[in-house]
């Protein structure tokens, strides 16, 4: 069985052209003997602010969230209250590789962070599944088999039971009976990323 990346980024600018990266949240689902172990990695890496969009910016909060020492050009951020290790920015493109090798990606608008990491990695260096998961198509998906299996046995499905489209990421998540990340979690990689990765269980049933 492929691994499970749960993934999210923040970045500098919604353009994966004009903008890059600044933060990378992975949570690694592998299962050994039929038993999974989740293991999140969490990076910041220094951007170019040159271009950078100031909407952005405020909305991932990096300003007040970017711990990378001056003197560093990327950093693990991954301990809860723990230390900030600096790092080149060559190991985290090497580590990132290393993690996502092989994986299915798990996001929400995971085509978004595919294109930032691929910007990150360099040209031929992504090596996961060429087909993400996004949990708000999969939640809708799950809604209109439901609605689908309600007409089959004669009845209606409410409005309230189907969903709209365009899909709205949070919406899709309350479907999931999975509430979205409040202020402070919301917009943080590994936030984001722990939110995915309770939607998609919430949809399949778990890690087990």
């Amino acid at each position: 069985m492929a691994s499970i990346a749960f993934v999210d980024t923040e970045t500098t600018h919604l353009d994966a052209e004009i903008g890059e990266v600044w933060e990378v949240a992975v949570i690694l689902r592998e299962t050994d003997d039929n038993t999974p172990t989740d293991t999140e990695y969490v990076w910041q890496i220094r951007p170019n602010l040159a271009t950078a969009d100031p909407e952005s910016l405020k909305i991932g909060r990096y300003l007040e969230r970017f711990v990378v020492p001056p003197h560093a050009e990327a950093a693990w951020t991954g301990y809860d209250q723990g230390p900030v290790l600096p790092m080149m920015r060559k190991e985290v493109v090497a580590a990132v590789m290393d993690v996502l090798r092989g994986a299915v990606l798990v996001g929400s608008n995971p085509g978004f962070d595919d294109r930032f990491l691929r910007k990150l990695l360099g040209p031929g260096s992504a090596q996961w599944h060429y087909r993400p998961v996004d949990v708000a198509t999969l939640v809708a998906g799950s809604r209109f088999g439901l609605a689908s299996a309600i007409r089959a046995f004669g009845g209606k499905p409410s409005e309230t039971d189907v969903p709209t489209f365009p899909f709205s990421s949070r919406a899709m998540s309350r479907f999931a009976g999975v509430e979205p990340p409040g202020d402070g979690v919301a917009h943080t990689a590994l936030g984001d990323a722990r939110w995915v990765r309770d939607v998609f269980d919430a949809v399949t049933g778990g890690a087990a």
